[in-house]
């Protein structure tokens, strides 16, 4: 092996050394702040966590929130592909819209996959319902763009390649804030037992009932504005 050939080798071998410390940092924020809470959690406690040091905190995070970010991201990566990968073998053939007809089986099958990402671990509904908001510019911007991403998401659902107008983006926009809401009702609920009030309803918290508004919102939604 030429010496320029070991180089390269070497180069390669360290970064993926540095991704792999990137993503133990990453599994080490979500179980921390999807624990603890994004402010109770300090670097250190992150890297020890970890079992890395502060050196290689700071080859991939400038600080706590650029950590929250990236953990954010992964998280929003993971439950976008838990949806396509259900929403997928349900499209058209001929990459067109969803039928008014099949909406309510893509509807229920796409909020589904969502709930499940989120539900089945504590940790990451907590990072994207709870701990991401309102922590700094950086952060709510990320999170206005992952929540515009979910509408762009819901349109090409809904229309496939035909473009949106700003009606029907602003109801996207208005489906992913409800589903949201609803999603921090419950897992506010369930981690602090308390709901708005005293006298409220524990359906207002169950999953399913949640994932069934949901279909009946995301099917008249698509009838009255999203439809191509």
């Amino acid at each position: 092996m030429s010496e320029t050939e070991g180089r390269r080798y070497g180069g390669a071998d360290a970064d993926l050394r540095r991704e792999r410390r990137r993503a133990e940092l990453i599994s080490a924020g979500l179980e921390l702040f999807g624990t603890h809470g994004f402010r109770a959690v300090s670097v250190k406690r992150v890297c020890d966590h970890a079992g890395l040091t502060q050196r290689y905190f700071y080859e991939s995070f400038a600080d706590r929130s650029a950590l929250l970010a990236g953990v954010y991201e992964d998280c929003v990566t993971f439950a976008r592909s838990q949806v396509m990968e259900v929403a997928t073998p349900l499209l058209p053939a001929d990459g067109g819209g969803v039928a008014t007809t099949d909406v309510p089986v893509v509807a229920r099958a796409t909020l589904g996959a969502f709930i499940t990402a989120l539900a089945e671990n504590p940790h990451r509904a907590r990072v994207m319902l709870v701990e991401v908001v309102g922590v700094d510019e950086d952060l709510e911007r990320l999170r206005l763009n992952a929540i515009h991403g979910w509408a762009d998401l819901i349109i090409l659902l809904a229309r496939g390649g035909v473009p949106a107008a700003a009606s029907q983006r602003l109801a996207a926009i208005a489906l992913v804030g409800a589903i949201t809401q609803l999603l921090v009702d419950w897992y506010t609920s369930h981690t602090q037992g308390f709901g708005p009030d005293d006298t409220a309803d524990a359906s207002l918290f169950d999953l399913t009932a949640i994932r069934d508004v949901g279909v009946e919102l995301f099917s008249d939604a698509h009838a009255r504005w999203l439809a191509p």
